[in-house]
């Protein structure tokens, strides 16, 4: 028998979506607070620490972001010396970028805390990381197919509310 109520946790996947980015944004942030880096800075430079040398567009792509967020948040690195543009040898109108010896301190120093806090995350995920890897590259990939196909409009009804 139905109560007739709606499950308030019965919202649509990109709500849910939104809401885990919340809940790990505060996760961490507490983990990182004392640390050389907020979460968003930390990402920019794994970002570059992974990727090693690459281009602003590559170094979007991986963080999710547009290219002109990412190059606001590029200033920033490179304000504080972290970062340096590499001429690019297979095109010389472009450029990559690389993280310097101090962004690799404060990369390493701040990858301590992150690293706790993903041990305590992994520990208590029901599946395991790999399930949580495959569930999360599924919702990217659609979420990315959307944006090549077609820019969603504010304007135009999406057919689901929250």
């Amino acid at each position: 028998m139905t109560t007739g109520r709606r499950d308030p946790l019965d919202t649509s996947l990109l709500f849910d979506v939104f809401a885990l980015n919340q809940a790990v944004g505060r996760l961490l942030a507490s983990a990182m607070r004392d640390g050389p880096l907020t979460p968003s800075e930390y990402a920019v430079y794994s970002a570059i620490f992974e990727l090693e040398s690459a281009s602003p567009t590559a170094l979007a792509g991986r963080l999710g972001m547009r290219l002109t967020t990412f190059m606001d948040h590029l200033r920033l690195v490179e304000g504080r010396g972290h970062a340096r543009r590499l001429r690019n040898p297979r095109d010389g109108r472009s450029y990559l970028v690389t993280l310097t010896a101090g962004g690799l301190d404060a990369h390493r120093a701040a990858n301590r805390q992150f690293e706790a806090a993903y041990a305590a995350f992994i520990a208590g995920l029901d599946g395991g990381e790999a399930a949580g890897k495959h569930a999360l590259g599924l919702i990217r990939r659609a979420a990315d197919a959307v944006l090549e196909r077609e820019t969603v409009s504010p304007h135009r009804p999406a057919g689901r509310a929250g």
